[in-house]
């Protein structure tokens, strides 16, 4: 039972992540590992309510990415996930160990929530996520409207110019994946353009290469969905409430296939233009997931 109390332990790693990536903590593997246990213990004996369990999530997804970041492979996270479920699943819910454990938990997260923004760096863009947005400002007047909770800014693949934004906005109980577009009220529609797990299993990596926009999945390999709506993007979405665009709405069912990608791989947003040629964005996929656990937190 020692071995697993000592695998179990969190009063340090735990903190660390309220004002630092898993890979600035320490030990990335050792985090996911500790993190999964108790995410797997959880899952099992209802140890945490929400806002906890949520918080807990989101630090082992920011570790997930750091370690696949740092050149784990796949099959090493999959080890890893078992054997903590292993060990969850060896200790008994009402035993001391476990308690102990889930106390530390409920420490080190105590101040979570109280967390109003955070940044998600990956390779080469960061996510930025924000519970509670505040009004930006515009001659020292607030501008009220839609805000952004979790964003990342893009850049052209082939082009020049203001580059949309891609992330969600305020309505979390039906989430969309928005773009707003500068210079797009003339496109017929716009695409957000994955890769499909069911066509290639595995991630599409070029290591080593930064360029975003070489590094799209090839179209064979892909699955695209359609934007559901599109509409002028109100100025609180631009910086300081200035600017004007298009916002295109797509639907709930993409958060889930962006959320299953690789934190390395890009996805792109091609917007189309009746008789000529279409624009494509490019995104790192990050750690898109462990911002939406983020906001997840009450």
């Amino acid at each position: 039972m020692g071995a697993i109390r000592m695998r179990v332990r969190f009063a340090a790693l735990t903190a660390c992540l309220l004002t630092a990536s898993a890979a600035q903590a320490g030990s990335a593997q050792s985090a996911y590992y500790e993190r999964s246990v108790m995410l797997a213990a959880d899952e099992r004996c209802h140890l945490f309510p929400p806002e906890i369990a949520a918080a807990l999530s989101a630090s082992s997804l920011q570790a997930r990415g750091a370690l696949l970041r740092g050149g784990a492979e796949g099959s090493t996270l999959a080890g890893l996930s078992a054997r903590a479920k292993l060990a969850a699943y060896s200790l008994p819910c009402g035993g001391a160990d476990l308690k102990t454990a889930a106390d530390r938990v409920r420490q080190g997260f105590a101040g979570y929530a109280r967390i109003s923004w955070m940044n998600f760096p990956g390779e080469t863009a960061t996510w930025q996520a924000e519970r509670k947005p505040t009004a930006p400002v515009a001659n020292h007047k607030p501008v009220d409207g839609p805000r952004w909770r979790l964003s990342e800014p893009g850049r052209w693949a082939a082009s020049s110019g203001p580059a949309p934004t891609f992330g969600l906005t305020e309505d979390l109980n039906s989430p969309v994946l928005l773009a707003p577009v500068e210079d797009a009220s003339g496109a017929s529609s716009a695409f957000l353009i994955v890769r499909d797990s069911d066509k290639a299993a595995l991630p599409y990596l070029l290591p080593g290469v930064r360029d975003l926009g070489a590094r799209q999945p090839p179209r064979n390999i892909t699955r695209s969905f359609v934007a559901r709506s599109k509409t002028s993007a109100a100025a609180s979405l631009f910086p300081k409430g200035q600017g004007s665009g298009t916002l295109f709405g797509f639907p709930a069912a993409a958060i889930k296939a962006l959320e299953a990608l690789d934190p390395r791989e890009v996805i792109t947003v091609e917007i189309a233009y009746p008789g000529r040629a279409s624009r494509r964005a490019v995104f790192e996929v990050g750690d898109f997931a462990a911002g939406r656990a983020f906001l997840a937190v009450r």
